[in-house]
């Protein structure tokens, strides 16, 4: 299961369109009570529905868009004429974020959390191991995961396969999940359960 489709009610559908193409978000679906976009990067759609009636503006639901440069995002926006009910602020969360309203209230935050939104230092479930993973890549797409005892390097791992690529490390469990996230998240969500089970167990090499 994976989460990839918000819908945000709206009163004024055409005011809220230009608002999120003002974003940057690219509309791809349009009817005169409905509208879908594309985000600029990822897989992600986001639509409006037009309702009737109130839309809370307290204790609602909030709407977090991410960009790599928050207080540059900010002030492109603000010169397009939009206004925001915070400025750019960094969160003990290890967030960085900034707030508005689209046209119909709801509240939308822009921010970075990078690799702390899905790995921050407090994630449960994640146990602490030692610093002795190396991601070995190997021609013809295979990949090993590796222990190194202490004092071994890389090099054992050039010797071991002769199909040897390159390798990444050593990392603490945390710091490999964390360096997958970011490189190559698909790979990590399909390896995850594999990964926490090896880092726990006594194998020395795992292959996917």
């Amino acid at each position: 299961m994976r989460l990839n489709q918000i819908t945000a009610p709206a009163h004024d559908l055409a005011a809220s369109i230009a608002f999120y193409e003002t974003l940057g978000l690219i509309l791809i679906v349009r009817s005169d009570h409905y509208a879908r976009f594309e985000c600029p990067r990822g897989e992600a759609t986001f639509s409006l529905h037009l309702v009737d009636g109130p839309i809370p503006q307290a204790n609602g639901v909030q709407i977090y868009f991410e960009t790599l440069d928050v207080a540059e995002e900010v002030a492109r926006l603000k010169q397009a004429g939009l206004a925001f009910e915070s400025d750019t602020q960094d969160q003990r969360w290890l967030w960085r974020e900034a707030w508005l309203r689209d046209p119909a209230g709801n509240r939308i935050g822009l921010y970075h959390a990078g690799e702390n939104r899905r790995m921050p230092p407090w994630r449960v479930g994640v146990p602490e191991t030692p610093a002795h993973f190396h991601l070995v890549i190997r021609d013809g797409g295979a990949w090993t995961l590796a222990k190194l005892r202490e004092g071994q390097d890389w090099r054992a791992l050039q010797e071991e396969y002769a199909d040897f690529k390159t390798s990444l490390g050593p990392y603490d469990l945390r710091g490999l999940l964390t360096l997958m996230e970011i490189e190559w998240p698909d790979l990590r969500a399909r390896q995850h359960d594999a990964i926490t089970a090896f880092a726990l167990s006594d194998s020395a090499r795992l292959v996917f």
